[in-house]
């Protein structure tokens, strides 16, 4: 029993340290998309503003369909949203001369997403071990047939 416990916990560990690199790599997509799109031959204000209107237009699109609560809920739209904004950092690293760093951000976006469908999510899992009901449920109610 004790090895069971031992296991979630570094599994809800894990999944907790893959949560906090999903949201980094979420704002270094929209650090990468306000780089591409401020690099070119435009002049210089057409630069600033497409270097701000870029990554702020991937933010807005991330919190309406993208983000854990996004106001519009629709699986297939998440999913193109955020092949949009991950897949335009990467393109737009890439296109900026920085492929390496393109192909590291893509593959450890792989990475992530892999394992944030491999693992349970943290509330979840913290809710499954913790020994203090759910709030407004006592143990005489839960031991009741």
């Amino acid at each position: 029993m004790a090895n069971g416990i031992a296991a979630n916990g570094i599994t809800t560990a894990v999944a907790w340290i893959n949560l906090a690199a999903v949201f980094a790599l979420e704002l270094a997509a929209l650090g990468a998309l306000g780089y591409a799109a401020s690099r070119g031959g435009a002049p210089l204000a057409v630069r600033i503003a497409l270097g701000v209107g870029v990554p702020l237009m991937g933010a807005v699109l991330w919190g309406l369909f993208a983000a854990p609560n996004a106001t519009v809920r629709n699986a297939a739209i998440a999913v193109a949203v955020k092949v949009l904004v991950f897949g335009g950092a990467t393109i737009g690293l890439v296109l900026t001369g920085h492929r390496f760093l393109g192909a590291g951000f893509a593959a450890v976006v792989v990475l992530t997403a892999v394992l944030a469908h491999v693992l349970p999510t943290p509330a979840a899992a913290t809710e499954a071990t913790s020994p203090v009901p759910a709030a407004g449920v006592s143990r005489a109610a839960e031991t009741r047939p």
